[in-house]
C-alpha cells in the first residue's frame, strides 16, 4: 500500500495517478519506472503501470495482464490493485470478471465510494438491478 513507500515516492504515485486520470500515459509510465526503480515490488504501482501500458498499447493485451497479476502477487490486500484489475477487465468488456475485482478491492476497503460508484455502474450495465440497489445504498449511507 502507499504507506509502504517513502515520502517522496508517496507523491510520486499520487502523480502517476493523475496522469492517469489526465491520460498523461507517457508521464505516467516514466512516474512508474521511477517509483519501481527504488520499490521494484511495490504492487500498486506495478498495477498502475499495467493499467496505464494496456492504454499505450491496446494491442499487446497480455503484457497489461502479466504485470497486473505480478503486481496483485506482491500486494494482494491492496483496494487499488484490485480496483485497477478490475478497470482493466471493464476496458475490455470482460464485465463479471470486472464485477469480481470490484468485490474483492471492496472487501479491503468497503467504504471506498469510487469502487462502490464503479460497481453499481457495473451492476446496472450487466441488469444486476439487485446488486445495483445494494451498491446505490451503501452510497448513500456512506454520504449521510
Amino acid at each position: 500500500s502507499l504507506s509502504q513507500l517513502p515520502a517522496k515516492d508517496q507523491s510520486l504515485f499520487r502523480q502517476l495517478v493523475r496522469y492517469y486520470e489526465t491520460k498523461q500515459y507517457k508521464k505516467g509510465i516514466k512516474c512508474a519506472d521511477q517509483i519501481l526503480k527504488k520499490n521494484p515490488k511495490h504492487g500498486e504501482t506495478v498495477c498502475m503501470k499495467a493499467l496505464i501500458l494496456s492504454y499505450v498499447n491496446p494491442e499487446d493485451k497480455k503484457e497489461a495482464y502479466d504485470l497486473v497479476k505480478q503486481g496483485l502477487f506482491f500486494d494482494l490486500k491492496s483496494h487499488v490493485s484490485w480496483h485497477v484489475y478490475g478497470l482493466m477487465h471493464r476496458a475490455d468488456r470482460n464485465y463479471h470478471e470486472a464485477a469480481k475485482c470490484y468485490k474483492n478491492a471492496l472487501r479491503i476497503d468497503p467504504e471506498n465510494q469510487q469502487i462502490l460508484r464503479d460497481l453499481s455502474m457495473l451492476q446496472l450495465h450487466q441488469r444486476d438491478l439487485e446488486g445495483y440497489t445494494e451498491s446505490r445504498r451503501k452510497l448513500l449511507s456512506l454520504r449521510s
